[in-house]
């Protein structure tokens, strides 16, 4: 006779699973009560845990498993002194422990108060587990109902007996199982104490455990030559996300590493933006950003800010794409795009080019992120750096004017675009907009004013009248002169260099308005 102890909050296919067991030997089932009443409903005879340990369940539930006799039966040996001692203590040897644990990261999604999240950690199914996985040599260990049928396999071509190889891989799967639902636990806490503390330094943990499960293999990384994964962070930073990934490919060719990358990027910007919007990536960089009337008037006005650098670019809207919007994107040549949702013909449209990649987002990715998530940048042998990855925005009536005259009404909303887009271009950056749509770009440059010139140089004539926006401060006055002899009206910068003064004093005697943020975004 096998004793198999349960204690399940996942039921699913655990009916079947035992019934499969039955082929092999006689069992006995000792089960915490409402798992009891489960398999009782099931056509199963069982013993309730207090029974066995003529003790109640106490606490509302909170305390029902952590009994000598329970744990007893399951870390015995099979040596002649530990079975004295079972003997004595009339405790009887548990085989197989299935048990799964209160769904603490499901319940992420819920949007719980903190007590209501505290309830739902498992304590005595945690403890449980790991004595099982401890005693694999004798015990096995089952903490998922995907395991069932691997479970009966091994058994099926082992006359009934399960292998001490399975047993022990179980075991590792366990251990893997606890390790992966306390990181979850311990970062949950970790983001509530961050929520409370806005100090920068106190905000990050003094120990951050990094949970990844692999999601797929691909082809290949940034190039060919390199091995790449696609793996998931399992410590749930995001509740709010429905799935994984959070799109739905609805066509094309395998994702690539880099097709991953500039969506990424992609997101991160249209999420910033107000209203009907479109974005086109290339290189993890944009090409062009523009708001519109609609999402077609958009895209037309972003893809003419650049098109030679659009071809092969992976592009991005922020409503749906209808047939016409479809039509006019695969005139040329695109890798990706992405948008919440897709009419029917856009569908059909797109399927004409099956290679082209067709993703539909979850509609939270182009939400404004919550503040306060940390990033990490894996520097090798140096280590790992952890920051937080967005701080609270400057909003444009929160700039400060230090130069010139408060900007006309017509330049009002420019204000905020170029803000949104210019933290996210590589530094040193540079962003020159007009009217919600990106005329210049420079980027990525060691010298800002080289970054200068490349952004005045790609706007040309438009730059006249236009906003310019600096991911941080100028350190001379030549980049104030270049965007002078351009025409811009409008510089927003963070402000804090040494030469602040001087560069103040070249906007007033140039006519240029000059706001700070306060706020540098360097991005490298």
């Amino acid at each position: 006779m096998r004793t198999i102890l349960v204690s399940v909050w996942d039921k699913t296919g655990l009916d079947k699973f035992l019934k499969r067991l039955e082929r092999f030997d006689t069992i006995k089932l000792v089960a915490t009560r409402s798992t009891t009443k489960y398999l009782e409903e099931c056509g199963f005879s069982c013993t309730k845990v207090e029974e066995l340990t003529q003790f109640p369940e106490i606490l509302s539930g909170r305390v029902k498993t952590l009994h000598p006799k329970v744990l007893g039966g399951i870390l015995s040996r099979p040596s002649a002194e530990d079975r004295t001692c079972l003997s004595e203590m009339e405790i009887p040897e548990i085989d197989l422990v299935v048990v799964n644990l209160y769904p603490f990261e499901k319940k992420l999604a819920e949007g719980l108060t903190e007590p209501q999240m505290v309830e739902h950690i498992d304590v005595g199914g945690v403890t449980l587990l790991r004595a099982a996985a401890k005693n694999f040599e004798r015990v096995g260990v089952v903490c998922s109902p995907e395991q069932y049928d691997s479970i009966i396999e091994n058994m099926d071509a082992n006359g009934g007996e399960m292998t001490v190889q399975m047993r022990k891989t179980l075991a590792q799967q366990a251990f893997q199982r606890t390790s992966s639902y306390d990181r979850q636990i311990s970062n949950y806490l970790s983001r509530q104490l961050l929520l409370e503390d806005t100090d920068t330094a106190a905000a990050l943990p003094e120990q951050l455990d990094i949970g990844l499960t692999q999601h797929e293999s691909l082809r290949y990384g940034e190039n060919p030559h390199q091995a790449a994964g696609w793996y998931q962070d399992n410590t749930h930073r995001f509740p709010e996300l429905q799935s994984f990934p959070p799109f739905e490919q609805l066509q094309g060719k395998e994702i690539s590493a880099n097709n991953i990358t500039d969506v990424y990027a992609l997101v991160r910007i249209m999420r910033e933006l107000n209203g009907p919007a479109a974005c086109i990536i290339k290189h993890n960089n944009p090409c062009g950003v523009a708001l519109g009337k609609d999402v077609s008037e958009a895209f037309e006005r972003a893809y003419a800010a650049d098109p030679i650098s659009a071809f092969g670019g992976i592009y991005g809207v922020t409503g749906t794409v209808d047939g016409a919007l479809a039509k006019r994107i695969i005139e040329g040549f695109v890798e990706v795009v992405a948008a919440p949702d897709f009419d029917q013909e856009a569908l059909e449209i797109f399927k004409k080019k099956k290679n082209l990649r067709v993703l539909k987002l979850e509609p939270v990715l182009l939400k404004p992120t919550h503040f306060g998530v940390w990033r990490l940048k894996d520097l090798q042998e140096l280590g790992w750096i952890v920051e937080k990855d967005v701080e609270e925005p400057v909003l444009p009536e929160q700039f400060k004017l230090v130069a010139g005259k408060q900007p006309p009404q017509a330049l009002t909303a420019d204000l905020g675009f170029a803000w949104s887009v210019v933290k996210h271009l590589t530094s040193n950056a540079i962003f020159v907009a007009r009217n919600g749509c990106s005329l210049g770009f420079g980027l990525g440059q060691t010298s800002r004013i080289q970054s200068m010139k490349h952004a005045l140089a790609q706007a040309g004539s438009q730059a006249k009248g236009s906003v310019l926006a600096s991911d941080a401060f100028f350190p001379a006055t030549d980049n104030i002169e270049a965007a002078a002899e351009a025409g811009v009206s409008v510089i927003i910068q963070p402000g804090g260099s040494l030469k602040d003064n001087d560069v103040i004093a070249a906007c007033e005697k140039a006519g240029i308005t000059m706001l700070l943020t306060g706020q540098r975004c360097f991005r490298h």
